[in-house]
């Protein structure tokens, strides 16, 4: 259970409370394949559930594809995703699990699931309803609870699942492939902790401005390093030109592309000077333009 506390003694200044929560380790994972959802002894609720959940929606649902369709559930990535990570020894305080399309067996939760399987009792909770911002929104809400009670260690899963039960002929931001991210932050990592801005009611034709106005802007801790830029599938990656070194993320991945890209830079800048990754995205639908900035410092 979570609990709210005092934030600390009177006087005591937030440095000796807030510890900052750096990305320790980040890995992504694609699946193919998956389960078929039949055979399923509760097969019956699975269908009347699917059907309760668009009926409110001008999609149609299509019972016949639970006979041959096949899915790789949030459940079922979380627990590979997992075993991709270091043993997690250290109790958790958060867990936040987001997604910008609903499992196809919404019938567990991922986030009830690591509270279970998780060292400590972390506070965990879903997020969607956020389109291609769901990731900014984690790292964002993840600093906020940080700065609230101190806390020292958490995980952040993001899912990108391309199975529906109904047709999504038309829709925007739909998953192409099944794949998961996690992004475990600590007191000590690779990265320093991400720095996450969302500029709400941003105009299409305001984007690149704005974006380079960010980029350019003398905050000190920035100042002299070289720029990394990624980008989600909202920016035009071609558009920055040559001057920049931009990395489109892969297509068909709403919420985990521009990260599942950042797991590939990482790599490659190991060992190298301090250096600034700035991954952004553009949220069409909500005018969300969405920025998370990382220093690397020397060596890392």
């Amino acid at each position: 259970m979570y609990l709210t506390t005092s934030p600390g003694s009177v006087g005591a200044p937030a440095s000796d409370r807030r510890v900052p929560l750096r990305l320790s380790r980040l890995v992504s994972r694609t699946f193919s394949g998956g389960k078929p959802f039949l055979p399923d002894p509760v097969e019956p609720s699975l269908c009347r559930m699917q059907a309760d959940l668009v009926r409110p929606y001008s999609v149609e649902f299509r019972p016949e594809l639970l006979e041959r369709g096949e899915r790789n559930t949030f459940i079922e990535m979380t627990h590979e995703l997992l075993a991709d990570l270091p043993p997690l020894e250290e109790p958790q305080d958060l867990v936040l699990v987001a997604h910008t399309v609903p499992d196809a067996d919404p019938r567990r939760s991922p986030s009830c699931y690591l509270a279970d399987v998780l060292p400590g009792d972390p506070l965990a909770f879903n997020l969607s309803d956020q389109g291609t911002a769901a990731g900014f929104t984690a790292l964002r809400l993840v600093s906020e609870y940080a700065a609230a009670d101190a806390f020292r260690h958490a995980l952040v899963v993001l899912l990108d699942q391309r199975t529906f039960l109904y047709d999504t002929a038309g829709a925007r931001d739909v998953p192409r492939q099944d794949c998961a991210v996690a992004l475990l932050f600590g007191p000590e990592g690779r990265a320093g902790e991400p720095v996450t801005r969302q500029l709400a009611g941003v105009a299409p034709d305001e984007v690149r401005a704005t974006l380079d106005a960010v980029l350019n802007e003398p905050d000190g801790g920035g100042a002299g390093r070289p720029i990394t830029l990624i980008t989600g599938q909202g920016l035009d990656a071609e558009g920055f030109g040559p001057g920049f070194d931009v990395r489109p993320a892969p297509p068909g991945l709403p919420c985990t592309g521009p990260w599942s890209a950042l797991a590939d830079v990482l790599p490659e800048f190991a060992g190298d000077g301090p250096r600034r990754l700035v991954v952004a995205e553009y949220e069409s639908t909500l005018r969300y333009l969405c920025m998370s900035t990382l220093d690397l410092e020397e060596g890392t």
